[in-house]
């Protein structure tokens, strides 16, 4: 039966003629909204009147009445009836859209029992085409509405987590994600949506996506409900893991069906030393890549156990450890070792020892210690280049774009970085076109191109979930949370990095702690809070001290001198300054004579400084980040406005 009361969007009448009428007069409308609220029972005039008139009142009976006489002419004279102190209007079975949806999801849930999800599919979707907007919108505030307008909401949410569902048991399991996924977006505690995703998500051959799902709803769940998943998506879940366990394959069945740790072995046991170690170092640089870097670790020592003094032992276990507590030692043996083999005339000949020099020279040029970083880069040279190796010369582009930033030359890093996703995508490699496409977000950041950095960083971060990479996942969801938070979402950018210090825990990398503490650090002070931003940065210098980062030291100290009081600021503000210049990097000196600038007593001297940094960002062709310093911005708009000796 066609619907006579229109409520699943601005309420309206259907007429005889098949219009759809929506009242444009607010009083009708939520009078009309307030009887249809509660259809088929009274309603107090008093309810009517405040809906049509608000709280404050001002209304009479003639006037309510002469509005009721209004809308009968428009639904029927019978429709609307008073009974002494009361209105009500009658309505029919199915004569509201409302009752259509509620029908349809009833079928939907039947045909779904029945095996039949097509046909659950269909009658879902007839249902949801009756849909014209927010339910009883224009009228959902109105305190006789709002109950009805609640459960209504709650009704659309129902049907669409059975359509979804309904999807995914008809086949269509990318339709079903985009479906599930919106629901999640708007409502991470909906269990059931996010069931449904989970097993979407795995039914498209996306595993590790799909996991990945399960254990941020299981945080989400608990750090804002304190709940546990619920029996359903606890269920997907084991299902999930059960079928990973039964379609793992033995080792005793050859190397070519073995993940590469067991082929690597395989082919160390039956004496293929050479040929294992080779695919080692392929997959440890890949997982150094990645972020997990123990795995590599342990697997090149265990083939290295009965050379544990070689050349390549000794830079591999380095390369692998120097991103941790053992930072400081590791670089260190690194420095002793190749100092002394190249003042001896030695050269590094082994494509493997070039990789894992390659691996050291990108974290000596993250530590802002470009010297080091290029001198790597020069001993590692010929080594790659005389294998023709195309996973070392992606490498080797990535960090020479990256020294190439830190020295300001962001075209050349751009170029370099481009090439290096070039080659990962054409070898197919995962973790290095993950790291490529990071550094590529990062010139798009320092470039002020926020929204490019943003998807950039979004790409790169949907590849280590998909590679089951907890280290990477971290990292880039520091650089996506401080993007989220300068783009103007600031509960979104607080979240992620509130996630990323979550997860830097759980994996135990004091590195990526400091990393991500001091980035919500930079939000808090953003957002006004001095105390957190102190506390965050105070924890963050403590470890780039132990480490010896310059980078570190130069970007924390010059923050926590921002929060700190006048006195400690300039102890803080000469720290970063010696930091900021040993890494030779502009914006890192520029962020810090900018501290000054705001540290500064006089006008005068706050003006010197401000046009000092701009000079120095304008040179290195790196802008300030757009929202990045409110406090700079602040003072320069006070400089504006007070004209200096020179404008006077």
């Amino acid at each position: 039966m066609t619907p006579r009361f229109l409520v699943l969007g601005p309420p309206a009448v259907l007429t005889v003629d098949g219009r759809a009428v929506t009242l444009t007069g607010r009083r009708d409308r939520t009078i009309l909204a307030a009887l249809l609220a509660r259809r088929n029972r009274t309603v107090p005039v008093d309810v009517l009147a405040e809906a049509g008139w608000g709280a404050e009142g001002g209304w009479t009976p003639n006037a309510l009445q002469a509005r009721i006489s209004h809308l009968r002419r428009l639904v029927g004279p019978d429709r609307i009836v008073r009974e002494g102190g009361h209105y009500l209007l009658r309505t029919g079975p199915d004569e509201g859209d409302d009752d259509l949806l509620r029908e349809a999801l009833d079928r939907a849930r039947g045909q779904l029992g029945a095996g039949a999800p097509k046909e659950a599919v269909a009658a879902l979707e007839e249902g949801l085409a009756l849909v014209r907007g927010e339910p009883y919108e224009g009228a959902a505030t109105c305190a006789a509405v709002a109950p009805a307008a609640g459960r209504l909401r709650e009704l659309l949410v129902a049907v669409r987590e059975v359509h979804a569902r309904a999807v995914l048991e008809a086949g269509d399991a990318r339709g079903a994600v985009d479906l599930a996924a919106a629901l999640v977006a708007e409502d991470p505690l909906r269990q059931h949506a996010q069931a449904v995703l989970v097993e979407a998500l795995d039914r498209d051959g996306r595993r590790a996506e799909a996991l990945a799902g399960y254990e941020r709803a299981r945080r989400v769940l608990a750090e804002a409900a304190g709940l546990e998943p619920a029996p359903e998506l606890r269920a997907v879940q084991a299902r999930i893991l059960a079928d990973e366990r039964s379609s793992a394959r033995p080792e005793a069945a050859g190397p070519g069906v073995l993940q590469p740790p067991d082929m690597i072995r395989w082919l160390a046991r039956h004496g293929h030393r050479r040929a294992a170690l080779d695919l080692a170092v392929r997959c440890a640089w890949g997982w150094w890549l990645a972020g997990d870097r123990g795995r590599g670790r342990r697997l090149l020592l265990d083939l290295l156990d009965d050379r544990p003094d070689s050349t390549t032992a000794r830079l591999w276990a380095a390369a692998l450890a120097a991103h941790d507590r053992d930072e400081p030692a590791a670089l260190a043996e690194v420095r002793t070792l190749l100092d002394g083999r190249l003042a001896a005339g030695g050269r590094i000949e082994s494509s493997v020892d070039g990789l894992a020099l390659l691996v050291l020279a990108d974290r000596h040029a993250e530590r802002g210690e470009p010297d080091r970083a290029t001198a790597l880069l020069a001993a590692a040279r010929p080594a790659v280049e005389a294998v023709g190796d195309p996973w070392g010369t992606a490498l080797d582009d990535l960090v020479h774009a990256r020294v190439r930033l830190a020295a300001g030359r962001a075209d050349e890093a751009q170029a370099r970085a481009s090439a290096a996703l070039a080659v990962f995508e054409s070898l197919p490699d995962a973790a290095g076109r993950m790291r490529a496409l990071e550094l590529l977000g990062y010139l798009d950041e320092v470039a002020g191109d926020l929204g490019r950095a943003a998807r950039r960083y979004g790409d790169a971060l949907l590849l280590a979930v998909q590679g089951g990479w907890p280290h990477a996942q971290c990292h880039l969801s520091v650089r996506l949370g401080s993007v989220t938070d300068l783009l103007g979402d600031h509960p979104g950018g607080r979240q992620r990095l509130a996630e990323a210090t979550a997860l830097a825990r759980r994996v135990a990398s004091p590195s990526l702690l400091a990393w991500a503490v001091n980035t919500l650090a930079l939000v808090d002070a953003r957002a006004g809070d001095r105390a957190a931003a102190e506390r965050g940065h105070r924890q963050a210098l403590g470890w780039y001290r132990y480490a010896g980062s310059v980078a570190g030291v130069a970007l924390t100290a010059a923050a926590l001198a921002r929060v700190s009081a006048p006195a400690r600021a300039a102890v803080l503000l000469d720290q970063a300054e010696r930091a900021a210049v040993a890494t030779r990097d502009p914006r890192a000196v520029a962020y810090v004579v900018e501290g000054r600038a705001l540290a500064a007593r006089t006008d005068e001297r706050a003006r010197h400084f401000v046009a000092l940094a701009r000079r120095l960002r304008t040179e290195a062709g790196r802008p300030r980040v757009p929202g990045e310093q409110p406090d700079l911005d602040r003072l320069e708009e006070r400089l504006r406005n007070r004209p200096g000796p020179a404008d006077r």
